[in-house]
């Protein structure tokens, strides 16, 4: 087996880079709200053990925002699927969590499921669990173009021709130069990320007791989020941004507006902002709906195509890994 990348590893050209990101029950679709429950039971400590890496840290996961509007899907998807979750009254959790700022009219949900995934971590503990098990790893090899003949696929790289009978395609916002027909269905966006340097005792800024949290507004650009000091200095502070123009997948430096990380994070926290500890971007690959799409090619079993991020992909990594697995290996029993 091989995988290759036409990026270094550890870049920060993907989706699900950096030091940590959320896990949740909290979702505007029970479907998704089922999907993280097995995920918390089974599918991360599964993971866990075969890396024999802690990876999911807990911690408080606070969700609120208008009652009319987005929010209230989150709020009816995520208390009817079972989970364990609880709507707190605006002023009970503002004497709970009194370093976030709730907006008056604001419904709050606490999620006793949420954590911090340890994201380099994870993809660190993978490319030393895929060495150790005879996969090949090539970084900075990009692939041209694909070919689909009779004896298999062909991908074409500037240091030679590969040949493969299955071809696996996660290449995020980059998808459309292997196959076209996803280059209209996904739109690049990136992504700005700020780590605040608050005025608070380093303990109150921990995973286990700073929670993650998503405040959900009215409009498509109003879903604010934010992670406790995790593997780096500063708190994470960003928007989930899925609209917009296009981003070029392939600029390199990109401005980063650093005044408007800090209001965002001045506005939602209640601890004073003394300034940034440091910024970073990441690339969505978002689709129109904002589904995780695990598919094969419509003429050709042999190559799948992961289209499974739209910035909220990592957490569901194991699940999505077994669906690849489920779509390649029919196609391998029956070769007999």
């Amino acid at each position: 087996m091989l995988v290759v990348d036409r990026f270094e590893a550890g870049h920060d050209r993907g989706g699900s880079h950096g030091a940590g990101r959320i896990t949740r029950s909290s979702y505007h679709d029970r479907r998704y709200v089922e999907m993280t429950r097995d995920m918390h039971r089974e599918a991360w400590p599964r993971l866990e053990a075969e890396l024999g890496v802690q990876l999911v840290h807990p911690t408080p996961g606070l969700f609120y925002g208008p009652e009319r509007g987005p929010f209230a899907a989150f709020l009816n998807a995520t208390l009817a699927a079972g989970v364990d979750v609880e709507e707190l009254p605006r002023a009970e959790a503002a004497a709970r969590f009194p370093m976030l700022h709730f907006d008056p009219g604001d419904r709050v949900m606490l999620d006793h499921t949420a954590g911090v995934l340890a994201a380099n971590r994870t993809l660190a503990s993978l490319r030393a669990w895929l060495t150790a098990n005879d996969v090949e790893l090539r970084h900075g090899v990009r692939v041209t173009s694909m070919e689909r003949r009779r004896d298999g696929v062909t991908l074409s790289t500037a240091s030679g021709d590969l040949l493969a009978r299955h071809v696996v395609l996660a290449t995020g916002a980059w998808l459309g130069e292997l196959l076209p027909l996803w280059r209209a269905r996904l739109v690049p966006l990136r992504q700005e990320v700020a780590y605040v340097d608050v005025d608070a005792a380093p303990g109150d800024l921990a995973a286990g007791r700073f929670p993650v949290w998503c405040r959900i507004g009215g409009g498509d650009e109003a879903f604010d989020y934010g992670l406790p000091e995790f593997d780096r200095p500063g708190l994470k502070v960003a928007q989930h941004r899925t609209r917009g123009a296009p981003d070029d997948v392939d600029a390199a430096d990109a401005h980063v507006d650093e005044a408007a990380l800090l209001s965002r994070a001045r506005r939602r926290l209640t601890l004073p902002v003394r300034g940034l500890h440091g910024v970073e971007t990441c690339l969505y690959a978002v689709t129109a709906d904002e589904h995780l799409h695990v598919t094969t090619h419509p003429d050709d079993h042999r190559v799948v195509a992961v289209a499974a991020c739209s910035g909220h992909g990592f957490k569901f990594g194991p699940v999505l890994a077994e669906q690849v697995a489920d779509l390649i290996q029919p196609a391998e029993g029956s070769r007999g």
